[in-house]
């Protein structure tokens, strides 16, 4: 295809493919041992970059987040976390207890993807910090992360600048050897609830949490893809815009490619390629469009096309940098996403610059790949915010799809249904109105009936034990005449 018509057509339709992006409109970079630091705005459609003085310096952790309007709330390195008048967050000293906190305190957590910041599921002012910590293995020779920590920043407190919460600071939810950051989410089906990926050290398990309004359910494990070696503190995990789509690259040129279930959690149809490059693997993105990925090493540059029937195949390499001095300061280092449909690829030595993939929706070379296409005011040091797609909606016709299901029917069949206590230890008890027989149906969150009973029309309410389901959040459906016409999330809590 002719490049101009390609781009010509991309800029027809982008409207179409762009998702709104307010949440990751500001992205604070920096680069050690620099006084004067920058970053970009997105806000006025283009990447508008900036120069300011902070302290917190960005390593590799780099995650922050804005409001709904695209204002900056607060960000982190995995060590501190600064508010958006870049000082000390309220009560965040601390936030990451463990070895690596000390060793990395003056610059930062120096690895890819080990926090993320994720609004609280039906609040207006909590966020769930997800984030790693490490501590010495092997008698002090080797660092490795041990903790999967979880800590919650109100919004409401400071005066609007917002704290961390005492008592929801550094909670481990996983010991374990975990694989140095890749912390990456994707929404729930139902459009409100939140995946939370990360992966064992020298193991092919994944574990997953879910973020709910009320709880974190989890861990849930999975074993899939390639096991993640020793030493391997490089690296990326990335979910597609749509949320359908997986891809994790590791450092021994291994790219693992999945599809994703977003109201099972579970990941299937993996495909490993071996990068033809033998330096070391670093970042992976989607497309706005989802259909092509794009990864690199430190000297190249490849796109897949997962449209392809044979995604290997479909490789295209992009571009190459000598594997010489001084090109380290040009080297591809993690890639991201950003608001105006573009990928951006930080440095691995940093320089006052970033990569630009212009058009990443296009095929092959018609992506307009720009090295250093983006000028910055200052230096930065391979970090760049770690996002997930925040504007992510619910899977139409998904089975977990359950908040947007009517739960009020038609009012000539004078259906009426309530369900208590939830959360429920023992007994729920089902309180209904119908003339005619229904089902009840409680599914778990891989969609597996855990419990049945029928709604005769001659009664008024029926109890249903759970007190032998392990405790976690359930859906509840209820059909008659083979249609579903309610539903209902519940919780048993133990």
């Amino acid at each position: 295809m002719n490049r101009c018509f390609c781009i010509l057509a991309f800029l027809f339709l982008s409207p179409l493919l762009c998702f709104s992006q307010n949440r990751i409109n500001v992205w604070m970079l920096s680069k050690q041992f620099v006084a004067l630091d920058c970053g970009i705005d997105f806000n006025s459609g283009f990447a508008d970059t900036f120069s300011v003085w902070k302290e917190l310096e960005f390593f590799a952790t780099n995650a922050s987040i804005c409001d709904s309007i695209g204002e900056l709330l607060f960000y982190t390195n995995g060590i501190y976390i600064a508010n958006k008048e870049n000082d000390s967050l309220k009560n965040c000293n601390g936030f990451n207890p463990g070895y690596a906190t000390d060793y990395y305190a003056d610059d930062g957590l120096g690895v890819s993807q080990g926090a993320i910041i994720l609004p609280k599921p039906e609040s207006n002012s909590s966020y769930a910090v997800f984030h790693i910590s490490g501590e010495e293995l092997d008698n002090g020779s080797q660092l490795q992360p041990l903790h999967l920590r979880y800590s919650e920043v109100d919004m409401n407190d400071d005066n609007g600048l917002g704290g961390v919460i005492v008592g929801k600071k550094g909670v481990s939810i996983l010991n374990d050897t975990l694989v140095w950051g890749r912390l990456t989410a994707c929404k729930h089906a139902n459009g409100r609830d939140w995946w939370i990926i990360t992966h064992r050290w020298n193991s092919d398990l994944y574990y997953k949490f879910l973020l709910t309004p009320d709880t974190i359910i989890g861990p849930m494990t999975q074993h899939i893809g390639s096991a993640i070696i020793k030493d391997d503190i490089v690296g990326q995990a990335c979910f597609s815009p749509d949320g359908s789509k997986f891809g994790y690259i590791n450092r021994n040129y291994n790219f693992d490619y999945m599809e994703f279930n977003r109201c099972t959690g579970e990941f299937y149809n993996h495909v490993n390629i071996v990068l033809p490059d033998s330096n070391l693997s670093q970042g992976i993105s989607f497309s706005p469009n989802s259909r092509f990925i794009y990864c690199n090493t430190y000297t190249q540059l490849f796109q897949f096309d997962t449209w392809s029937p044979d995604l290997a195949a479909s490789m295209i390499l992009i571009d190459t940098i000598p594997f010489v001095q001084p090109g380290i300061d040009d080297w591809f280092a993690v890639e991201m996403l950003a608001p105006d449909n573009k990928i951006y690829i930080s440095t691995y030595n940093g320089v006052k610059a970033m990569h630009v993939i212009n058009y990443p929706d296009l095929p092959g070379t018609d992506c307009a790949f720009e090295r250093k296409g983006l000028t910055l005011p200052t230096y930065n040091l391979y970090a760049i915010p770690n996002h997930p797609n925040y504007d992510l909606g619910p899977l139409p016709g998904s089975e977990c799809d359950t908040l947007y299901l009517s739960n009020i029917a038609g009012s000539e069949n004078s259906f009426s249904f309530r369900i208590s206590p939830n959360p429920s230890s023992t007994n729920i008890n089902i309180v209904y109105n119908t003339k005619e027989t229904c089902f009840f149906n409680l599914f778990d969150i891989n969609g597996k009936t855990v419990a049945s009973v029928t709604l005769y029309h001659y009664f008024k309410n029926r109890l249903l034990d759970v007190s032998g389901l392990p405790g976690g959040i359930y859906f509840a459906h209820i059909s008659c005449n083979g249609e579903k016409i309610w539903s209902e999330k519940v919780i048993v809590q133990h």
